[in-house]
């Protein structure tokens, strides 16, 4: 109760006012996703296999590219606290320099040898021509996405997140449409099949960059960043210490998710499919408290730079209080979404109903523990503990939780002993990343 009355309503007001665009942000581009499958789907299965294999090659690249942009964010939020102009230009080159190199060596990796990668994965002559031009043509994505991506975390790492939300504003109504005109020719424009819908991503991040060029610049006129030429291989060393353990984090936790669905790819039709139904659901679920969490991220590396250690320790407490509070909400809307299901897909086999109706108990209360875990894992980076949770999630996912899921795939086990596994996972990390956090907090009141 007394977490209650310490409620700072213009602290709750700020977080807000940065969370919910970038929880906007976030829902816009699983949108253009479905949105981009669903133009694609009219094309045929062919081209539906070509988009899942070679979507999944370049999501992974952009993944990359969005870690190793939040680790920029952590160190542009210190820089932004402090009131230091010129440490902020220095990061946002340093990430710059990172990303983007990152950036242009995945591009060269994949002009060689995405065909040969293609073709190991997908056995169909078809799907692997389609799938390979696609990537050819998000080869510039990757080079705009790169920079555009350090922008936006400049934007975000001064509390200005509206900016970059009027971007992907400006960005996905010319994504559908350019892709719509690409795919299938309309309008007068080349029909080019699946590797339109590349083209027209590509269009619509070159109009976005431009208007976050511009945006940026008049940061620059304006006084709030300076110092881009100091730049240096010291500071970029530096910058990159701060990145890779978030790159490792995420590598871990995404290629433990393709496991898993690998895993669960060997299960009954009807079981495989009614996973594969609820995890886009959970996965927009968390979204908002992921959001919740970033900003909450924001806040907590601009006290580190302006030395108010202080003020952490009873910030942290309240905002993770809100967070808890958000996951009871998405438990109770998880419940309604259960109750929904024949209704919002009404050409569902039986069995398939049936499967969702045995895996209901995990994805309700699977947000229970999964706040704990992305807020504490959030507060964790943005006090420089990093590595950390790199080896918590190393522990429970790789060691624990992924050896017992084939176990049980192997024997047979119920659906639900299966696709429990993920909660599974997500409650033995509970206890160590909330001890992580308490003690790293605890340091900070001793410090008073």
């Amino acid at each position: 109760m007394d977490l209650f009355k310490q409620l700072s309503k213009k602290t709750l007001l700020e977080i807000t006012s940065i969370a919910w665009p970038m929880a906007f942000n976030a829902v816009l581009l699983q949108s253009v996703t479905i949105i981009d499958l669903l133009l694609v789907a009219s094309l045929g299965d062919v081209s539906v296999a070509a988009y899942g294999v070679a979507g999944a090659i370049v999501a992974f690249v952009l993944g990359v590219q969005f870690a190793i942009a939040n680790g920029t964010q952590l160190v542009l939020s210190r820089a932004v606290g402090a009131g230091d102009i010129h440490k902020i230009g220095l990061e946002v080159a340093s990430g710059w320099v990172a990303n983007i190199g990152f950036s242009i060596t995945a591009v060269i990796l994949l002009f060689f040898f995405s065909e040969p990668l293609v073709n190991f994965i997908a056995h169909d002559d078809g799907v692997a021509s389609q799938a390979v031009s696609y990537i050819y043509a998000s080869l510039y994505l990757l080079l705009f996405s790169s920079v555009s991506q350090v922008i936006v975390v400049y934007f975000n790492a001064s509390k200005k997140t509206r900016t970059p939300l009027y971007g992907f504003l400006l960005e996905i109504p010319l994504n559908v449409v350019c892709s719509a005109a690409l795919i299938h020719g309309l309008w007068g424009a080349p029909e080019l099949g699946l590797a339109g819908a590349a083209w027209g991503s590509v269009i619509a991040i070159c109009i976005r960059f431009i208007y976050l060029a511009y945006q940026f610049n008049q940061e620059k006129v304006r006084g709030f960043v300076a110092g881009f030429s100091v730049v240096n291989l010291m500071s970029v060393k530096a910058h990159m210490d701060e990145v890779i353990p978030i790159v490792a984090n995420f590598v871990v936790l995404l290629t433990g998710q393709m496991l898993f669905q690998a895993l669960f790819a060997q299960l009954p039709v009807s079981s495989y499919a009614a996973i594969t139904l609820i995890m886009p659901w959970i996965k927009i679920g968390s979204l908002f408290v992921n959001s919740w969490a970033q900003s909450s991220t924001i806040m907590v590396s601009q006290f580190i730079g302006r030395a108010n250690f202080k003020d952490i320790p009873p910030f942290v407490l309240q905002s993770k209080l809100i967070a808890t509070l958000m996951s009871l909400v998405m438990v109770i809307g998880f419940y309604l979404f259960s109750l929904s299901v024949p209704y919002l897909y009404p050409k569902l086999s039986l069995e398939t109903i049936t499967a969702l109706a045995v895996i209901a108990p995990c994805y309700f209360f699977v947000p229970l523990f999964r706040t704990n875990n992305m807020f504490c894992g959030n507060m964790i980076r943005a006090m420089g503990e990093s590595y950390l949770i790199v080896r918590i999630n190393i522990v429970s996912l790789w060691m624990i939780s992924l050896p017992l899921c084939a176990l049980l795939v192997y024997i047979n086990a119920p659906l639900m002993m299966i696709f429990g596994i993920t909660i599974f996972d997500e409650i033995i990390k509970f206890y160590p990343f909330r001890k992580t956090l308490m003690n790293k907090l605890n340091t900070y009141k001793v410090s008073e």
